[in-house]
């Protein structure tokens, strides 16, 4: 009874050391009992998936970033690997025109997200404590969110963002945003009215609803840049098979707006960035990302079921001390090898397609052409005849800053007076002339 207690003592004590060391991104035992089937690249894996930039796996061991320790792959997973051709016949549509505008539904999310239990909480929460200090203590509290959908063409003309003279904000600020010269434009297609009146003010783009009723906004025209990819530094040399381009623009509300604790002022310049993947290159950044997310969760999976109470290491419960020592040792080595493992993946997800959630189902396999079929997420983008998807992205305010930032030098003075605050989500869907 005695020994039992004690193995079961120095059980919890492990369990409780890797729970501290894994409070960032646990993926829970239930939700990778579904990883049953052997990854085994062959002939008919696309080459991209078997590149050797960080490692690569051969005769069911792996070298370099993975080791021979992960062997297993998700179904849904080694089908999306196993496809025989990145695209099919069946995901060709194009643009007529690299130039040609494209159609879109834009949906703003304004919000202040809960923090999340990982390496990005503390960011979070400094955006938290800036967004407070420029906006207001209650600006956000209370779970209070403002949605703003409307629709927009997207074009490659760039001489004109506002044929009415409104909306044009510090050129500084919104050149200092696009990084650099703007290849396009993108215009708020109005909405439609009953009213007999025609003036401007009649005229909107969006509406909401608040404590008032339903809210008109009018939102004045801005420009974008689609930024092509660069290398991770100091990582990464080159740039990642299927890396993603970033897109970059701007719009302006013309009139204040506000829902609860959500709030803005007339005039506020609205500051926009996602993700993007034309078709090709979303295939190969499936093939790239692959391995990364599947040797984290698979690291995370060995290093729960060596501590299961049942199926583990039985050294664990063991009396001989050395046995017990060495055990924790192994255990030790393994939470290293996840967080090892997690490390590189955080490094490349932030720029290669996400697949986890509505992608992948649990239970069933998707494939590459799936993906590249879904119609609310391809759609028509100035700049090349493939389409184009657009991942969600976050949208930013520029909010004039209460005090300037001093510097020693007078002619060193910082003589910007807006600050780019995080304030919500945006996603885009594509939208097609029937």
């Amino acid at each position: 009874m005695l020994h039992s207690s004690v193995c079961c003592f120095w059980r919890t004590i492990a369990v409780i050391i890797v729970a501290i060391l894994s409070q960032d991104e646990v993926v829970s035992a239930h939700k990778l009992s579904h990883l049953t089937s052997t990854f085994i690249p062959s002939s008919s894996t696309p080459s991209l998936l078997r590149h050797h930039h960080q490692g690569s796996c051969k005769n069911n061991s792996c070298s370099g970033s993975f080791s021979g320790r992960i062997k297993h792959v998700d179904t849904a997973t080694h089908v999306l690997c196993s496809s025989s051709s990145p695209i099919s016949s069946s995901s060709q549509l194009t643009s007529p025109s690299p130039w040609s505008p494209g159609k879109w539904k834009l949906t703003l999310d304004f919000g202040v997200d809960e923090p999340k239990t990982d390496s990005s909480s503390l960011e979070q929460n400094e955006n938290r404590i800036q967004l407070h200090k420029l906006l207001g203590d209650n600006w956000g509290a209370e779970g209070g969110r403002l949605i703003l959908p409307f629709e927009v063409i997207i074009s490659s003309e760039t001489s004109s963002t506002d044929k009415n003279g409104r909306g044009q904000a510090n050129p500084s600020v919104e050149m200092t945003w696009l990084g650099g010269k703007p290849t396009g434009s993108i215009q708020c297609i109005p909405k439609e009215t009953n009213d007999d009146e025609s003036d401007d003010e009649q005229i909107h783009h969006a509406t909401y609803i608040n404590n008032k009723g339903e809210q008109r906004v009018q939102i004045s025209p801005g420009l974008w840049r689609n930024e092509p990819p660069t290398p991770i530094l100091p990582s990464f040399t080159k740039i990642l098979s299927g890396q993603a381009s970033s897109l970059r623009m701007y719009l302006k509300l013309v009139n204040s707006i506000e829902r609860n604790t959500i709030s803005f002022p007339e005039d506020q310049l609205l500051l926009l960035k996602s993700n993007t993947f034309r078709t090709t290159q979303y295939a190969s950044g499936i093939q790239t990302v692959l391995p990364y997310q599947y040797a984290k969760e698979q690291s995370q999976q060995v290093l729960e079921e060596q501590l299961n109470h049942e199926t583990g290491d039985r050294r664990l419960d063991g009396s001989d001390l050395l046995e017990t020592a060495a055990a924790y040792k192994d255990i030790a080595a393994l939470v290293m090898e996840r967080d090892e493992r997690r490390r590189r993946w955080k490094e490349v997800e932030g720029v290669l397609p996400k697949i986890s959630g509505p992608s992948i189902k649990i239970g069933r396999a998707a494939t590459t052409e799936e993906l590249l079929n879904d119609e609310k997420r391809w759609g028509i983008f100035p700049g090349d005849t493939e389409l184009m998807t657009i991942e969600r992205g976050v949208v930013l305010a520029a909010v004039s800053a209460k005090e300037k930032k001093q510097s020693i030098f007078p002619w060193m003075q910082d003589t910007s007076s807006e600050e780019m605050i995080v304030v919500g989500k945006w996603s885009a869907t594509p939208l097609f002339d029937e």
